[in-house]
Parts: C-alpha cells; sequence; structure tokens
C-alpha cells in the first residue's frame, strides 16, 4: 500500500470529533405570594460538549458502534466557588452497541426509549418539559427494531441494582407527515418501604406531531402513578406545541398544564405555562435564539403561596 492510501485508510479508522459550545444570558424572576420577588441575572453554560463516535463493519450487514459524550462548562474557568474544578464535568452518554437489519443492541450510559415520546424538548435554555418517567438517563442495554414499514419498538433495561425504574418500552409509528408515539416506563423501589425507601411510579406517555407544509403542531399527555415511599407523589401534564420555520427563522409557541399530587393526595400543585422560542441560522454551524417561558403555580395548601415564574433567554450555540 502506498503511503498515501495508508494514511487515507488511517483516516478512515479514526473516530469522528463532534461538539458544541452553547452559551446564553438568562434573566429569571420568582414571586412567592405578593411580597416576595426574587430576580437574578446570568451568563450561564447551556449544556456544551464534546464527542467522539465511530462505526465499522463486522460482517456482511452488521456494523459495530460506539459513542462517547461529555459536558463541559463553557462559562466558568479556574475553581467555581464551591471548590470543585471547573471544566469537564461529567459523563453525558457512552455506549457500544452492534446494528444490522435486525435492528440495533447497546450497553452503556444513555437516554431510555422512553424520551421518544418527549416532543415537547425543541427548547434550548428554557422551556416546557415533560418525561416524567424516572432515570431518563442511566447505565442500560437497549434494544431499537429496524423500521418496519413505519413502525419501530424499543426496549430499555437497566443494569444498575439502585435504578429506579424497572425497564421500559415504547413505540412509534410514522406515516407521511404524521408520527404518534406511546411509551411505559416501570417504576422500581429500592430499600425498606414505605418508611425508608427511594421508589418512582410507574409512567405513560403518548404523543403525536403533524407537518402541514412549514407548520408543525404536536400534542404530549403523560401521567405517572404515586410511588409507595413517603414522598409520594403522582402527576399529569399534557403540553401542546407549535413550530413554523420561515427559512433561515424558527418561531414555536407552547402550552403546558400539569397537577402533581403529592402526599397520597392530601395537597395538589396545579401548573400552567406558557412558552415562546424565535430562532435564526446564522449559518451551517451557528444560530441565536431568544427564549421566554412563564408559569403559575397554584397549591391548594393555604399554608403554601402561589409561585410565579419568568424566564427570558438569549443565547448563541457554535456547533461542529
Amino acid at each position: 500500500m502506498d503511503p498515501a492510501s495508508d494514511l487515507a485508510a488511517r483516516l478512515d479508522s479514526m473516530p469522528s470529533v463532534y461538539g458544541n459550545i452553547q452559551l446564553a444570558w438568562l434573566n429569571e424572576t420568582t414571586e412567592n405570594g405578593p411580597n416576595t420577588e426574587n430576580s437574578t441575572n446570568e451568563m450561564i453554560d447551556n449544556g456544551s460538549t464534546i464527542g467522539f463516535k465511530h462505526s465499522h463493519a463486522i460482517s456482511d450487514g452488521v456494523e459495530g458502534f460506539f459513542k462517547a459524550e461529555f459536558h463541559f462548562d463553557a462559562d466558568d474557568s479556574g475553581d467555581t466557588a464551591d471548590g470543585e474544578e471547573a471544566g469537564f464535568d461529567g459523563l453525558d452518554e457512552a455506549y457500544i452497541g452492534v446494528k444490522g437489519d435486525f435492528g440495533s443492541v447497546q450497553a452503556g450510559t444513555d437516554d431510555t426509549v422512553y424520551e421518544w415520546v418527549d416532543m415537547m424538548d425543541m427548547y434550548e435554555a428554557v422551556g416546557i418539559d415533560g418525561e416524567l418517567a424516572a432515570d431518563k438517563e442511566g447505565d442500560n442495554i437497549q434494544y431499537v427494531s429496524p423500521d418496519l414499514s413505519g413502525l419501530m419498538v424499543g426496549v430499555t433495561v437497566p443494569v444498575d441494582s439502585d435504578s429506579n425504574f424497572g425497564g421500559q418500552i415504547a413505540a412509534k409509528y410514522g406515516m407521511d407527515n404524521i408520527e404518534a408515539v406511546l411509551a411505559y416506563s416501570i417504576g422500581r423501589d429500592e430499600g425498606t418501604c414505605p418508611a425508608n425507601c427511594t421508589s418512582a411510579g410507574d409512567a405513560i406517555g403518548v404523543a403525536v406531531s403533524a407537518a402541514i407544509d412549514d407548520l408543525t403542531l404536536a400534542v404530549q399527555y403523560e401521567t405517572r402513578d404515586e410511588s409507595i415511599s413517603q414522598a409520594k407523589d403522582s402527576m399529569d401534564f399534557i403540553g401542546l406545541l407549535a413550530n413554523y420555520s420561515m427559512g433561515a427563522n424558527n418561531f414555536a409557541l407552547g402550552y403546558e398544564m400539569s397537577t402533581n399530587e403529592n402526599g397520597g393526595g392530601t395537597a395538589e400543585e396545579d401548573t400552567s405555562a406558557i412558552y415562546f422560542q424565535a430562532l435564526h441560522n446564522v449559518s451551517d454551524n451557528m444560530y441565536v435564539y431568544l427564549e421566554y417561558l412563564t408559569s403559575t403555580t397554584e397549591d391548594d395548601d393555604t399554608a403554601t403561596q402561589d409561585e410565579d415564574y419568568d424566564a427570558l433567554a438569549i443565547g448563541a450555540t457554535y456547533y461542529f
């Protein structure tokens, strides 16, 4: 093999490197009752990462792959106020697997298949978020089927004995411009219940999106049973989202309604929220955005003040 061909072969065998820097200015205001207001302004890192991925042919129609992604703080240098060293602050995901006509099988740390249901998760710094299932990330084994005429099924099984979920299954079906997802998460109890344990209730989620030219509409509903630990809570969530693309610009408007019952139904919190985003793609590798979220949480406990929350974020992301 000539040197040029040898170099090309070596480069082909190297993993791909990718990443992003996400910075935003965030203003948050919280009001608890008529006489208590707290407002903060800060520059934040919004999830900057660097990652490595690679795949190779094992046999005809079968590939092996890996991915490793790490978080780092783009808004800090040196030591932080609490004495911890700034910089790389943890693993986001890392796994290895094989894929082919049978689908894909992987093991490691990654999101679970329940995340498929979270169609509200298109925001950058602040926004509407569901995903009521416990342990959305963690050490697990995961299988995703091939595309079967628009239908895909996935299963996630935890491998940690202290995980708060016993497994998750999800299915999504796409036809023309419509996609529907159904997901189920099994809760699991750890320790001696109910006096001294951590636990999570079962969760069910369903979501549907429809694209009409440049407009995409989505609705998401989730419900979670109460756990049997002392910190009992059950929750219902519904989110509505409209997303409109206009050339290099994107506009989104969302609405959330959620109810959280804790203490076995002895106390209830009702939250409503409105979300707005305007995003502009500066280039193929950079975009800027403005986001605004306002929410109100009402508590039926007369000793607890209602809470109003407002957040404004202006940010930029550079990715490669």
